[in-house]
């Protein structure tokens, strides 16, 4: 009984490492034309193709799952659309304290993502705008200090930022290719998870939006 219960614990711990240490494959394409997330982690392959929305699952290169959404009316997304903006601007505007505080945090996880990120391509041109444009130079601002420290390990990117005061919400296009191990996610999340607590202001948020 014993010796099962080893050798179940053995192979318990091998498949854990496995899945901590080999890179997820991602690959994403943002722009007018084309908008797709693959995702690609050990025998399992996700292709989803947000645009035309399909969604695609294999298994050892075999597809096993394709399936189709349905279109809603263009009158109903619209609609929604419409509130969702609404609602967003009034959101960023209440919340706009918030908000100040929570950028440099979430600024400095993306940055320590970036560190333990192994990229095969990265091309990214934003149009960085919000409601509200102190909050608009404050997000550029936090950005092109990630760019800056971009621009170091990724020497080959190519990044552009611009500050838009006009528009109301970003705009641009992305694409990139690159691996990452979950073993090195775990303590950039650990410290965004522990920083976040500290701030009280997002605790009285959590908790209305439980309400």
């Amino acid at each position: 009984m014993s010796i099962t219960i080893s050798i179940v614990v053995v192979i318990f711990l091998i498949l854990t490492l496995t899945c901590l240490l080999v890179p997820i494959r991602l690959q994403l394409i943002l722009n007018d034309r084309k908008k797709s997330v693959i995702f690609s982690w050990l025998i399992v392959d996700l292709d989803s193709n947000l645009k035309e929305k399909t969604f695609e699952l294999s298994l050892f290169n075999q597809n096993i799952i394709r399936k189709k959404f349905k279109k809603k009316a263009k009158e109903k997304i619209k609609k929604a659309k419409k509130r969702k903006r609404k609602l967003n601007i009034f959101d960023l505007w209440r919340k706009r304290d918030l908000l100040h505080q929570v950028i440099p945090i979430v600024l400095r996880f993306f940055l320590n993502i970036l560190k333990v990120i192994r990229w095969d391509k990265l091309f990214v041109e934003v149009d960085v705008a919000t409601p509200d444009p102190a909050l608009t130079g404050v997000l550029y601002g936090g950005l092109c200090a990630v760019k800056g420290s971009t621009d170091y390990f990724l020497p080959h990117a190519h990044i552009k930022l611009r500050p838009d005061f006009v528009n109301q919400f970003p705009r641009g296009s992305a694409e990139t290719v690159f691996r990452i191990r979950l073993l090195n996610v775990v303590a950039p999340v650990s410290k965004m998870f522990f920083a976040m607590r500290k701030i009280k202001i997002v605790k009285t948020f959590i908790l209305e939006k439980r309400r």
